[in-house]
């Protein structure tokens, strides 16, 4: 997940809202241009199965744009359509399983022993039967203790916030800070 600042009037908060709404965001000539390109890049890596530095070379070439706007549309893309570079690895997974169990159907219709043997041990070597697979990993379900010291100024909107009894973070009139992680000491605690 990546966090990014965005103002209302970003190209790409109108962009996103355009695929939402076409009708509640009017897009400038350029930003219609970014919308196209965006696409493009999107259907270059979902149908025609480029890999992302192909897909950067071929929007520099059609499009006549930098290597840094290439890449910068390419990401945005993902945003917008879904990152398939994170779902790639389980997509492909899936299409070979089915690949290899079409190829096992075949075969058994056809009565090669040999080849049902030989696609049923492709198809289980993409599974992991082993042990360790349904062990419990202790530090992800470990309770954690996080302490967030607040200013001054947030302890009334938090209080408006419990009286209402529901606590919508979502909707606190703020803006994002550099974050410094601050280490005390057991002198610390004393004091």
């Amino acid at each position: 997940m990546e966090l990014i600042k965005q103002t209302k009037d970003s190209s790409l908060a109108k962009i996103q809202a355009s695929y939402l709404d076409e009708n509640a965001v009017v897009l400038t000539e350029k930003q219609q241009l970014i919308k196209n390109r965006l696409a493009h890049a999107w259907g270059l890596r979902l149908n025609d199965k480029y890999s992302p530095h192909q897909i950067i070379q071929i929007l520099m070439r059609e499009h006549k744009i930098s290597q840094a706007t290439a890449y910068r549309d390419y990401n945005w893309a993902m945003q917008i359509f879904g990152n398939l570079d994170a779902t790639y690895l389980a997509a492909e997974k899936q299409v070979l399983k089915e690949a290899l169990w079409d190829t096992y159907q075949r075969a058994k219709q056809q009565g090669e022993l040999a080849v049902e043997i030989k696609a049923l041990k492709e198809y289980r070597s993409l599974f992991n039967f082993d042990e360790s697979e349904n062990q419990v990993d202790p530090n992800k379900i470990q309770a954690h203790e996080y302490r967030i010291q607040l200013v001054r100024w947030a302890y009334p909107k938090l209080a408006e916030m419990f009286e209402g009894g529901v606590l919508d973070f979502n909707n606190l009139n703020v803006e994002d800070v550099e974050f410094k992680e601050q280490i005390q000491t057991d002198e610390d605690e004393q004091d």
